[in-house]
């Protein structure tokens, strides 16, 4: 497991609907720094994209098997099957835009709980691919959310200071 591209990793992980705050750091010496919500935690894991594999957290081992699932991964633990669904979030840095090709249709939403701390868009404006759509404040950082591809904001169904829960849509690009 190592941090995508190295440096440091932002990650929100949902499973069975409860957001965690996932940062991974490479360590100068070699291996992993992982925090979750804040709080520091011993892992090692070798997890394939799909298939068998293992995880060492905070000394408990365990056995997983990563299945691809409607819309979200299935990952079983133990024989407990639980839905995981992985984003990448910045602190207030941008989030990366979605590789080329990435067409319009993007239906932006919350990928945890948090405060609306901008809405950087309006309804009809035309966006490109990166453009960004809103600021969401949660867990003490700040996430913009850029385009996934251009096209024109159709919706907006949030406004500065407005809580949203994980899921909630934020802004549609038509």
């Amino acid at each position: 497991m190592t941090a995508a591209g190295g440096g440091r990793s932002r990650l929100a992980v949902q499973v069975e609907g409860t957001t965690f705050l996932v940062e991974v750091d490479d360590r100068p010496a070699g291996g992993l720094e992982v925090r979750i919500d804040g709080q520091p935690v011993e892992v090692d894991a070798r997890l394939p994209l799909s298939g068998a594999g293992s995880l060492l957290l905070d000394g408990v081992s365990y056995l997983v098997d990563v299945r691809d699932g409607r819309g979200t991964t299935e990952v079983v633990v133990d024989g407990e099957v639980l839905r995981v669904h992985v984003e990448g979030i910045a602190g207030r840095r941008a989030s990366p835009p979605a590789p080329d090709g990435a067409g319009p249709g993007q239906r932006l939403t919350a990928p945890m709980p948090g405060k609306v701390a901008a809405v950087l868009v309006e309804v009809g404006q035309h966006v490109e691919r990166g453009a960004g759509l809103v600021v969401l404040e949660a867990m003490k950082m700040e996430n913009e959310f850029r385009a996934t591809g251009s096209g024109t904001v159709s919706e907006i169904h949030v406004k500065p200071g407005q809580a949203v829960d994980a899921g909630d849509v934020l802004v549609v690009i038509a």
